[in-house]
């Protein structure tokens, strides 16, 4: 090979690694700027939910299956619940006083919903508590609340295997019309507990909520890598 040749060979070695080099850089930057963005996005996400959960409250009645006859023991459950509390939450000036009055009356929900059971000669076993639950991204009227855990009173009948029903009890958007079936009410009590941006977050329009869509998004993600 002549020394031409050689030259030649080294200046296209040469060309070709900086062009590797070149794309290396605009491939690390793309990825480095997708990187920011993404914990961006997770930091907002997790806080938001964070916020917004610190602020409600919720139910979750579970039935025993998914069969016609325990799914309506569920509903019938439900509505002694909320029949038993809603005068007490309607008084509650605050979250810690929801807090205390629902600890203070798991004992009376958990007789009420037994005695619903024995009246259509049900005896399943019946748990109620209250925990830190997680739950999925749920629509109560024109409020959609983002996935993540909450505090809620759990209601378990029987082997707690069926379809869920869920409700927002602090503030009390659950308690429904009775003569507008399941219409749930959801009034300015949202909006006078969350920040302008947490309630721009959960109260959307026909239109894409793209804060919402961005909490939900990194929601999935974070699941999907924790194998939920």
């Amino acid at each position: 090979m002549s020394i031409l040749s050689l030259v030649m060979n080294m200046k296209n070695i040469l060309k070709n690694e900086r062009k590797n080099i070149v794309l290396s850089l605009a491939v690390g930057t793309v990825l480095a700027l997708i990187f920011t963005v993404g914990f961006s996005i997770k930091l907002y996400a997790d806080s938001t939910q964070a916020s917004i959960a610190s602020k409600v409250i919720r139910l979750h009645v579970i039935a025993n299956s998914d069969s016609d006859y325990d799914q309506t023991l569920k509903l019938k459950v439900r509505d002694g619940i909320l029949s038993l509390m809603k005068d007490k939450m309607e008084n509650c000036e605050n979250r810690q006083q929801s807090v205390d009055t629902l600890r203070e009356s798991l004992a009376d929900m958990q007789s009420m919903a037994e005695e619903i059971l024995k009246e259509e000669n049900c005896f399943d076993n019946v748990a109620v508590s209250f925990e830190n639950c997680v739950f999925p991204v749920k629509k109560y009227g024109n409020v959609t609340l983002p996935s993540g855990r909450y505090d809620a009173v759990r209601v378990e009948i029987g082997s707690a295997s069926g379809h869920n029903w869920w409700c927002v009890m602090y503030p009390s958007l659950c308690f429904y019309d009775s003569e507008n079936g399941d219409e749930m009410v959801c009034d300015n009590k949202l909006k006078n507990i969350l920040t302008p941006e947490e309630y721009s977050v959960v109260v959307g329009s026909e239109k894409v909520n793209v804060k919402f869509a961005a909490v939900e998004a990194v929601k999935k993600i974070e699941n999907y890598f924790n194998g939920d």
